[in-house]
């Protein structure tokens, strides 16, 4: 769809073009082939709905279609039409990949794929989400980064164990949060927006330079307070800054600065609910609404800082090498109070719980940098692409957790009455834990992609060396570690590229994770000795047809992890032991597809199967528990996302989508709780003034909702016997309203 910059309705639209100056990791954009950086006009563009590269599959720019991997991108075009909030709703339609898994939490998004867990809090510091291809790393428990989706050009999952591209990870996979950036011509656009619970939201993203310009510059923004759907957890503020800019030094050099600000203050979602009144009937058939609130509303609170700033530097000496370096320092702070309940089931005659307060502040300093060269040349008939480079990142971080155990007095989920929390009980408050770590990877990593007509062959290989200095006490008790493990890993890829546009691929791919070596084991008070580690294989098949816009995928996999983190209730003394001789597999099947199957009408669509099992471990009895499944993995997902814009007739400028999202049922961690499946509805519609008045060009308007049906049900669970938790809802019903003017 060939269209003018200043009739683009949705600005930030421009994430999915081909190519808006030089190369920037992360950004679908064409490798020079000269000494030239390569820029396209900024008056004549390809605006496209659905992505056709990426660097982020090989750190190479690379066609999607020949990426021996799976992976999904997912544009602004398509943020835009569905609306998208949050990053959960922008992966949502994404094979492999399910939103929301433990429950709502404003907090941050918590996602998962393939089965393990991408987002989230834990101790470890660790973040499978990664900004313009950096890895971004969290902090103790509840320090934890969340990107604003308002900022984003485009988010790219990739699926699978990919240690061999940036170092540990998790097995699932990683995703990919790439920043709006400058792009030549005078870009502006304003906005405004009203959703559920009062939230109101302004937006601005301007930019400035013309092709001929040797400075860029973007700056994106926007302010939103609101409440929420839980009672007392209201007044939710986000400032959020974005400004870039590019200087284009030579027509070989270019360097762009990327920053960003935000700020969040206000209460949190999340909640610990108990089975009964969520997943089973009360007395009475009684059932938690999800507006209830079980926590005090004087100590209720998350308050982030967050900012980073960093740049991109390319350098293209002639045809054969081009050196890029990325670097990135991310700064986070965070403090978090809640009482929550603990440990136990609701009372089911009294409906009484038993709670606990807690009490989390935290800080993290991250610095990353990524330096690599790039060199083609022939050997013979073989086309290489060999990327030889070093990542190096630095964390540092630390956490305070206290608790008041249990708090004090009675409360009933039936009837709550709500206590307050003194000065005295915040003063006295013990420390239950306190954890300073630091943190550096410093990983040397080969590829080469060598192309023979239409074969093409991917090689890689990485060695990581490690340097872990954790000092932690729980409960008075301290602990050290001062480790410096190594890993080596690699992947190789095949994938034939037939004229007709289709091309199977096969490929390995291995992982590995460190966390455990700051991850205290519960049953001695030691840290674990062991790196998990995974190997994933690959058979797929990708078509991308000549006769119009879209890209199929499908994919059959299996991944096997070994030295996996277990946890049980010894039922004979009542404590949470673990052990780290875990193993398990998951076999997989998905299918995607992205189409403009006619002019105007778009069709998303996406299927998984995953059967992910125990292979090796123990049961809380001590018996051996292989053939048990994974817990908070669902066998079946489905979505489907369909729309179509209206031309030529009176409803020129009008949009309609509508999509469904299936998630299957799941079991807790021993298998003996069911959390049952559920089907959630989306919706939105768009206007684009401009089509049929020509004086208001670009204004547009959009109206969209999550889950329209309101239907209340459990994301995610567990039995009291294997963890605190025991429910957590999904999110309700969210419809915003959207006005923005782009000129």
């Amino acid at each position: 769809m060939h269209q003018k910059i200043l009739s683009i309705i949705i600005i930030s639209s421009a994430a999915a073009l081909p190519c808006l100056g030089p190369t920037a990791f992360g950004q679908a954009a064409t490798a020079p082939q000269s000494d030239e950086l390569v820029i396209l006009s900024s008056m004549e563009v390809t605006a496209r709905k659905i992505a056709t590269d990426s660097t982020f599959g090989t750190r190479v720019n690379t066609p999607l279609i020949k990426t021996p991997q799976s992976m999904s991108v997912i544009t602004r075009a398509e943020l835009d039409a569905r609306g998208a909030q949050n990053l959960n709703d922008a992966v949502s339609y994404t094979s492999g990949v399910r939103p929301e898994s433990g429950g709502m939490d404003s907090r941050v998004e918590q996602l998962t794929i393939r089965g393990y867990s991408v987002t989230g809090f834990g101790g470890g510091g660790n973040s499978n989400i990664y900004l313009d291809g950096l890895r971004s790393m969290s902090g103790g428990q509840w320090t934890g980064i969340q990107f604003d989706v308002f900022g984003l050009e485009r988010a790219e999952v990739l699926k699978g164990p990919s240690a061999v591209l940036y170092g540990q990870v998790g097995p699932g996979g990683i995703v990919n949060a790439v920043s709006k950036r400058p792009s030549p011509g005078n870009l502006h656009s304003v906005g405004v927006q009203y959703g559920s619970y009062n939230t109101i939201q302004g937006t601005f993203d301007v930019s400035g330079g013309n092709d001929a310009d040797p400075v860029w510059f973007r700056i994106a923004g926007l302010v939103r307070k609101g409440d929420t759907e839980i009672d007392y957890t209201d007044d939710l503020k986000r400032v959020f800054v974005a400004p870039s800019f590019t200087w284009n030094i030579t027509k070989a050099t270019s360097l762009t600065l990327l920053t960003q600000y935000q700020k969040d203050t206000g209460g949190a979602t999340f909640q610990f609910l108990p089975k009964t009144g969520t997943l089973v009937p009360g007395l009475n058939g009684f059932r938690l609404s999800r507006s209830a609130f079980l926590g005090e509303p004087d100590w209720n609170e998350f308050d982030r800082s967050q900012f980073s700033a960093g740049y991109q530097f390319q350098h293209v000496f002639n045809e054969t090498f081009t050196l890029r370096q990325n670097l990135r320092y991310l700064y986070l702070d965070t403090e978090y109070k809640s009482v929550v309940i603990r440990g136990t089931d609701a009372n089911f005659t009294t409906g009484v719980v038993a709670r606990r307060a807690m009490w989390g502040v935290g800080e993290s300093k991250n610095l990353t940098v990524d330096t690599h060269l790039q060199s083609k040349f022939p050997t013979g008939r073989l086309a290489h692409t060999l990327l030889a480079g070093v990542d190096i990142y630095r964390s540092a971080w630390d956490h305070t957790r206290k608790m008041l155990n249990p708090f004090p007095g009675s409360f009933s989920i039936y009837n709550p009455v709500y206590t307050g929390i003194t000065q005295t009980q915040i003063d006295t408050m013990p420390v239950q834990a306190y954890d300073d770590s630091t943190e550096t990877q410093t990983g040397f990593y080969l590829q080469d992609q060598a192309v023979w007509g239409n074969l093409n062959a991917t090689v890689g290989l990485r060695h990581d060396i490690y340097d872990i200095d954790f000092y932690g006490e729980a409960s008075g008790v301290p602990s050290k570690v001062d480790t410096k493990p190594t890993s080596t890993t690699w992947r190789a890829g095949l994938l034939y590229a037939f004229d007709n546009g289709l091309s199977p691929y096969i490929s390995y791919t291995t992982s590995f994770d460190a966390g455990p070596y700051t991850t205290t084991n519960p049953a001695t008070g030691a840290k674990f000795k062991d790196p998990t580690e995974a190997q994933q294989w690959e058979a797929g098949l990708k078509y991308k047809p000549a006769g119009f816009n879209a890209l199929f995928t499908a994919s059959l996999f299996q991944i096997d992890e070994k030295n996996k983190l277990s946890y049980f209730k010894d039922l004979t003394d009542n404590s949470v032991k673990a052990y780290q001789s875990g193993e398990a597999r998951t076999r997989g099947f998905e299918l995607e597809a992205r189409a403009e199957v006619l002019k105007g009408f778009d069709v998303i669509g996406a299927y998984t199967y995953l059967d992910a099992e125990t292979t090796k471990g123990l049961t809380s009895a001590g018996a051996d528990m292989a053939g048990q499944r994974l817990p908070g993995v669902a066998r079946h997902t489905a979505s489907l996302w369909l729309s179509y814009t209206f031309d030529n007739t009176i409803l020129k400028g009008l949009t309609i989508g509508a999509g469904t999202r299936y998630i299957g049922d799941t079991y807790d961690l021993s298998n003996t709780l069911l959390i049952p499946s559920y089907t959630l509805y989306d919706a939105a519609i768009t206007y684009d003034f401009g089509k049929q008045f020509p004086k208001l060009r670009g204004l547009s308007a959009r109206l969209s909702a999550t889950n329209l049906s309101d239907k209340l049900y459990v994301a995610n669970g567990n039995t009291p016997a294997t963890g605190v938790a025991v429910a957590y809802y999904g999110s309700g019903r969210n419809v915003a309203l959207n006005l923005n003017y782009a000129w």
